[in-house]
């Protein structure tokens, strides 16, 4: 199955850097960036999973978070174990941990690279793929 692909725009608001800052990865050999459609760079969602969950990524104020508590970002981890799953999201500057059912995490297709958004009420964090 092919992996999930953002185009360096989208990495940045995943990762709340600017588009510069991924480029600049891209050059220090960070990340790495190819030619995907239409000549524009992108990152596989795999890599970028792997770069927001190395280090906490710093804010830099291009992207801000819904005051509903809607939080778009990257799904760096999954760890199923019978009917419960752990999805470790990063969303900008955030670390996010939800806690759903296997089932869920099947039947949304969540995977590690995939952009999701995160809905946080009270204590619970749901989780939804970001369209």
């Amino acid at each position: 199955m092919a992996g999930t692909e953002f185009k360096v725009a989208e990495a940045a608001a995943l990762l709340g850097v600017s588009d510069d800052t991924v480029r600049r990865w891209a050059a220090d050999g960070r990340l790495t960036l190819r030619e995907g459609e239409g000549g524009l760079k992108v990152i596989d969602g795999r890599e970028l999973a792997r770069v927001a969950s190395e280090s906490m990524v710093e804010a830099d104020g291009s992207e801000s978070f819904s005051v509903r508590n809607r939080m778009r970002g990257i799904v760096t981890a999954v760890k199923a174990d019978g009917v419960m799953a752990q999805v470790d999201i990063q969303a900008g500057p955030f670390r996010l941990v939800s806690l759903i059912s296997s089932e869920a995490v099947e039947d949304l297709g969540i995977e590690v690279g995939k952009a999701v958004v995160a809905t946080a009420k009270a204590t619970n964090v749901s989780v939804e793929i970001a369209t």
